[in-house]
This record gives C-alpha cells, sequence and structure tokens, in this order.
C-alpha cells in the first residue's frame, strides 16, 4: 500500500502518480470502467432467488422516452419500470444479505440483442417489441404492454382512419423505428425515411410546429409526449396490438421467471406508471441527453461538464467517475460550508488543503480537490492483487468513509479470515458491521452513474456494427 508518508518522500503529488505503474490506471483518462465489458455476476450461472447477485446488468435502449440523463440522474419509462424490479428483487432480503442492484447501461436499440448475446448484460429492455425471428435468439418475458402503431398527423389536415386514405400521400418513419417492420408487406405505402440522427420523438415535435408531414407511431410514446404535442392527431391504428416485453439469453430461466413474477404482480399497470414517473423529465427536444450534453442550456452536468473535463484531464482521472461522484454528494448542486463538507464534490476543507487547494469553496477549486484526493487514493490500493473492480470500490469506499477507516476495517477483515483485498462478499461484510449499510449504498450508487456515464459516452462515440449477423438482423 502506497501510504501518505511514501507520498511525502515524492516532490508533488504528480510525480508520485507518474511513477506509480500501469495498473495504476483505474478510472483515468480515457480508460474505460472495469466492468463495461467484463463478464456479469451470472454469466455461467442462473439467477438464484434464495443467493441472488449483488449486480444486475441490463442493456437498455438510449433513448428521449426509454434512457436518458437530465442533470446527471437517469430517468426513462425503462428506468423507471428497472427501480421498481429493483425493489422487488430485494423484497424479502434479509438485513444480512447485500442488496441486488440493477445496473444500467445504456447503447443504441439496435445493439440490444448483439451486446445481449456478447454476454455484456443479464437482460435487455427498451420498450422492445415480441419479434417472432428474435425468439431464436433471446428469450422474451411476459408482455408489460400491449402497444399499437397509429398515423400521426397534424389537427389542421384531414383524419386519415387507416391506410388507404394516405392515397399517394407518403408515410414519413424513423430509419429504426418498427414501423417499417409493421409496412415491410403493404405495397400501397410509400415510405419516405426521416433524416439521418431523427427519432420519433424528434420527428413528432416537428411535425408539431405545422406541415403536413404523416408518421406511424407507437400510441404509448404519442400518449407519453402528448403534452408536448398539442397541435397533433392519432387517426387510425392500422396494424393489431404489439406486446412489448424485456429478454434474457436462454441460458438464464430463472432470471426471466423473476421477471414474469414481476410482471405478473404489477398486474399491467406497470408501463403506465412509468410513463407517469418520467413524463415531467422528457427533454425539451426529444433528443437522449448524454452526460455532457442536454437538451437545455440549465442542466446542471451540461453546465459542469468543461471544468470536470479540464480538471479531470490535469490529474489524469476520468471526468465521468468525477461527475458521478458529484452526482451522488450534491446531485450537482454544491452547499458550501466553511466547515465540513463542501460544493459539488461535498470535501472537507482540511482534504483540500492537504491536495494543495487552498480555496475548496468554489467549482473549479473543489472539483481540482476531489480529483487530486482520488488520485491520491487510487495510488493506495493500485496494486496487482487488487481487481480493478476492486481498486474502484476501495477508491470510492475511502472518499466517503475516510483513508484511515477503509484501512482499519480491511485489517478487521483479514483477522476474521476475509480477504482484505476484495471489496464484495469481503470487506463490504465488515464494513456494513462497522460503518454501516450506507457505507456499501454510496459505492454502489456511484458505481451505477459512472458505469451508465461510461456505456452512453462509448455508444455516443463507436460506429454501427455491420448488421452481418443473424443477431443483428433480429434486433431490426
Amino acid at each position: 500500500m502506497i501510504s501518505l508518508l511514501l507520498l511525502r518522500g515524492c516532490l508533488t503529488l504528480a510525480a508520485c502518480l507518474l511513477a506509480m505503474p500501469a495498473w495504476a490506471a483505474v478510472a483515468g483518462k480515457d480508460t474505460e470502467h472495469p466492468q463495461l465489458d467484463a463478464p456479469t455476476e451470472l454469466a455461467g450461472a442462473d439467477y438464484d432467488p434464495a443467493n441472488p447477485p449483488r449486480r444486475l446488468r441490463v442493456l437498455i435502449a438510449k433513448g428521449p422516452t426509454t434512457f436518458f440523463f437530465r442533470n446527471g440522474a437517469p430517468h426513462g419509462v425503462e428506468q423507471a419500470m428497472l427501480y421498481q424490479l429493483e425493489l422487488f428483487l430485494n423484497r424479502a432480503r434479509p438485513a444480512s444479505r447485500p442488496p441486488t442492484r440493477v445496473l444500467y447501461v445504456p447503447v443504441e436499440a439496435g445493439e440490444l440483442i448483439p451486446a445481449l448475446m456478447a454476454g455484456r448484460g443479464d437482460m435487455v429492455a427498451g420498450l422492445m417489441p415480441v419479434i417472432p425471428g428474435a425468439s431464436q435468439l433471446v428469450d422474451y418475458s411476459l408482455p408489460y404492454l400491449e402497444d399499437q402503431w397509429c398515423l400521426v398527423r397534424h389537427r389542421s389536415q384531414p383524419a386519415l382512419p387507416d391506410l388507404a386514405a394516405l392515397g399517394d400521400k407518403p408515410l414519413t418513419v424513423p430509419r429504426a423505428s418498427y414501423a417499417r417492420r409493421l409496412l415491410a408487406s403493404d405495397a400501397k405505402v410509400t415510405l419516405m425515411e426521416a433524416a439521418d440522427g431523427v427519432d420519433s420523438e424528434n420527428l413528432l415535435l416537428a411535425m408539431n410546429g405545422g406541415g403536413d408531414t404523416v408518421t406511424l407511431a407507437s400510441q404509448y410514446v404519442f400518449k407519453l409526449w402528448q403534452k408536448r404535442l398539442p397541435n397533433l392527431r392519432m387517426d387510425g391504428c392500422p396494424a393489431g396490438n404489439v406486446s412489448l416485453a424485456w429478454a434474457v439469453a436462454p441460458q438464464h430461466p430463472g432470471l426471466l421467471a423473476e421477471l414474469n413474477r414481476f410482471i405478473a404482480a404489477k398486474g399491467g399497470k406497470l408501463a403506465s406508471a412509468a410513463a407517469a414517473e418520467t413524463q415531467r423529465f422528457l427533454p425539451s427536444d426529444g433528443k437522449a441527453s448524454l452526460p455532457e450534453q442536454a437538451g437545455s442550456g440549465l442542466d446542471r452536468l451540461a453546465v459542469l461538464a468543461p471544468v470536470f473535463q479540464v480538471v479531470a484531464a490535469a490529474n489524469n482521472m476520468d471526468w465521468l467517475l468525477l461527475a458521478a461522484i458529484g452526482q451522488r454528494e450534491s446531485k450537482l448542486n454544491p452547499v458550501v460550508r466553511q466547515n465540513g463538507p463542501t460544493g459539488i464534490m461535498q470535501v472537507n476543507p482540511s482534504t483540500a488543503r492537504k491536495m494543495g487547494v487552498k480555496d475548496p469553496h468554489g467549482n473549479e477549486g473543489n472539483i481540482t480537490a476531489a480529483a487530486k484526493y482520488l488520485a491520491y487514493l487510487r495510488g493506495m490500493f493500485a496494486r496487482p492483487d487488487i481487481s480493478p473492480d476492486d481498486q474502484l470500490f476501495f477508491m470510492l469506499a475511502a472518499y466517503n468513509a475516510g483513508e484511515g477507516r477503509v484501512a482499519q476495517i480491511r485489517r478487521q477483515a483479514a483477522k476474521e479470515g476475509l480477504d482484505p483485498n476484495r471489496w464484495g462478499g469481503n470487506v463490504e461484510i465488515v464494513a456494513r458491521r462497522m460503518v454501516g449499510q450506507r457505507l456499501l449504498d454510496y459505492v454502489s450508487s456511484v458505481n451505477r452513474f459512472y458505469l451508465a456515464y461510461q456505456a452512453a459516452d462509448r455508444s455516443k462515440s463507436s460506429k454501427p456494427a455491420p448488421k452481418a449477423d443473424a443477431a443483428s438482423a433480429a434486433a431490426e
């Protein structure tokens, strides 16, 4: 372990960090979250209600309805439903057992099934229609919603009771819309592709401004956005009901059974409750915000992102980890105290002074103090006998409870025959007893934000993969 005494032997903190070996780069600049591509806890196993996993990794479709960020916090109808799932999975949890946490891995909708088959998640969620062809690759849950796709047009234009009423009028649909599949066999309908990057919500908001565009849209999505679309009207619904469901890999029948128990227990109200919860957070421009973007200039994370990025780069830290901690500490609303934790990152002034920061109350100084302290903590746990996952967990635990407290907990864990270099199932057991569940919840919460930010950021920067295999074809 690299102690504070050893650090004092360096001329500067930066010099010590530069001297550290390559395995010290957990949460470093341009590095990925350790769990982003690692096997899930259910890899090679199945869900056991008597011994559930600590983390259930969910591949979730990124979108302005399904999953998006506002002020750095995740929202969307799928996020709201998965929050209820997490409560259900922990409904009979004894106090001695750590809770199961749902981790969000946002990806493009077309990546859901291929990513599941590649083992990047345990289940997929994304207002996903049940497609017969895909049932050869995945197992669908019970439907949580019976949806319809209906014609939508500006109120100033004549009503369209069915597709025949279109005549020669083209139907505009986004490239990835399920409407294309519904209309594939109807040779009488002229399809016009929406512009690149335009999804159903973008298109509806544009249509609300005027014109005579006609589209075929999900009734559920239209009703969710209806308050933002006062000038649009939903007309005929030419297709029959479409079942929407979650999906798991075929080797997880136990997980599928648990999902089905949850959906059955909700009695058909799951999707409607999620819509009511999500409506007030919908992005104003119909675009799914990423961690550094926002539909409004008032988004707190979008405003703070440049500061996080500059400070992180100067300290070889991943700015998304800093943002995740800021979200957990203050919801990115700085609370300034002259004595005690202060600012966005809730840094103690005494800690800031040790890190060479004189004024920890302003945003830049506060984030700088946090970044330097995290870099120092990373040095403490950057050892080959501590996995990258556990390095991250120990860093977060020490940031919250203090490095001395975590060292004490690890020593006690060793005395009890537990592995002091492993967090899950080892050090966390002693931490719960010595500090309380709040410390475990803190580590889990920051980790959840960080993983979601990283996954969304990677999804943004990755190019769509060529659709050359059966999995991609089924996901269209």
